[in-house]
């Protein structure tokens, strides 16, 4: 097998197999001999937990080694809370930003309950409690492999809490499932005094129910660094009652407008009712490859959920770019976007969203939605779709002449439809018509002629 380095965030490279999914095996192993095959044994029911330390890598905290039980059948909060006392207190200086672990928090394989929160990293805030922490690594064998359950004992709890003090984080080789459907994964609180930024998640995945995946949140006014965050060969699934990223968690209150660089790269987003990302504060998003399906076809659901609550310099930033995704609504109450944005950018590019354009309901479905009069009226972002193959119809409400955005369709083929405009066409409106325009495309058995309008 070859391998090849990749820049990993502000700091090196790390080594990946051939294919691109997640930290090599030999890489996670080195160093610790002997230890993966017998923590192993013990998911199988294998002796000597105190054993999985012999001979081990120093740099390695392993749970089973604190009392985990890799069989699930008693909770392991006790063994990884002292599994993560042991990682944040193996401090080295930092030459660049706070203090760096020396320790790898190392999952093996088997699954784990977890029933209390802030069982993975503690959650206090960053300052006062030792300032920030730069540089988290918590790994396992591989998802399916290393299975964390969150069964919490209270409702509305967070499985970790990253209140400014966690940097320069990646978590791999993990599935999270929660049995609870008020729990949250991870809140993440940021300031100006300090930040949460660059985090990567590496072939990692959700299952189960859940409230929300990641909230990202901060104080009125000082928010900050709320930032930098990956997602690469994960898979989203289960349900959420909001959203699996919510970026503005209290989207009332006047936050900055550091909420920004979100990457999802050929990712596995199959996943049954909710949103999988609510955005109530603009930022730059980056979607590339993978599949993304709603799974559940009596349930509704959206894909890009992009709200409007917040103002001024809160949504300063606002863009979202999608590519080479093929998307599966597989119910009437499914959607791709729906966006309050009233500026910035919108691109789809070689997308497709026509996989159930064979389903009776498809032609009434609209699977897309602009709200061009949801803050200002009129106002939208500029959408475009670039060689896209699209489904249903197209909405979009603008109470009076659009005075910013505009919806370009270039080279794109429209599945259902006969008409590119109208009640009965692709793109439909309430209120007053959008500026638009089609460039080269297909209806159903026709070209469509090229419009600009106005």
């Amino acid at each position: 097998m070859s391998t090849r380095t990749y820049r990993q965030g502000d700091g090196g490279s790390a080594e990946r197999t051939a294919d691109g999914r997640g930290p090599g095996r030999r890489a996670l192993l080195a160093g610790v001999t002997g230890m993966g095959a017998l923590a192993g044994s013990l998911a199988l029911g294998g002796s000597s937990a105190s054993a999985a330390t012999a001979g081990g890598d120093p740099y390695v905290v392993d749970v089973v080694a604190k009392g985990a039980d890799p069989t699930g059948q008693t909770a392991s909060d006790a063994a990884f809370r002292a599994a993560a006392a042991e990682l944040l207190g193996s401090f080295q200086p930092g030459p660049i930003s706070g203090a760096i672990p020396k320790k790898t928090l190392l999952i093996p394989p088997g699954t784990y309950l977890l029933t209390q929160p802030d069982s993975l990293l503690p959650g206090e805030d960053g300052i006062g409690h030792g300032g920030i922490v730069d540089g988290i690594a918590i790994r396992g064998y591989g998802k399916r492999l290393s299975r964390i359950t969150y069964a919490p004992t209270a409702r509305d709890t967070t499985l970790w809490t990253n209140r400014q003090r966690y940097k320069n984080i990646r978590i791999s080789g993990l599935t999270f499932e929660s049995k609870d459907a008020t729990a949250t994964f991870n809140y993440a609180y940021s300031s100006d005094a300090a930040g949460v930024q660059d985090t990567w998640y590496e072939d990692v995945e959700w299952r189960g129910s859940w409230k929300v995946g990641i909230g990202l949140d901060g104080p009125a006014g000082t928010s900050d660094l709320n930032s930098e965050m990956g997602w690469d060969h994960c898979q989203i699934g289960g349900s959420y009652t909001d959203a699996f990223l919510v970026i503005g968690m209290t989207p009332a209150e006047s936050q900055q407008d550091q909420f920004l660089n979100y990457w999802f790269r050929d990712c596995k987003v199959e996943y049954k009712s909710g949103s999988f990302v609510r955005n109530e504060r603009g930022g730059s998003m980056n979607f590339t490859g993978g599949s993304y399906i709603l799974t559940d076809a009596a349930s509704t659901g959206t894909f890009f959920q992009l709200g409007s609550a917040a103002g001024s310099r809160a949504d300063s930033v606002m863009r979202l770019y999608a590519q080479g995704i093929r998307f599966e609504l597989r119910g009437p109450g499914h959607k791709v976007i729906d966006s309050s944005w009233y500026k910035g950018n919108i691109t789809f590019v070689s997308c497709d969203d026509t996989a159930l354009s064979f389903q009776s309901w498809a032609p009434n479905a609209v699977t897309h939605v602009y709200r061009f009069d949801a803050v200002n009226p009129s106002r939208g972002p500029m959408v475009r779709y670039q060689d896209c193959a699209l489904m249903g119809s197209h909405q979009v409400s603008a109470a009076t002449a659009t005075t910013a955005g505009k919806l370009l369709y270039d080279g794109c083929r429209f599945i259902d439809m006969t008409a590119g405009t109208g009640t009965t066409g692709f793109l439909r409106w309430t209120g007053t018509a959008p500026w638009y325009e089609f460039r080269d495309c297909q209806l159903q058995g026709a070209r469509l002629a090229d419009v600009k309008a106005p």
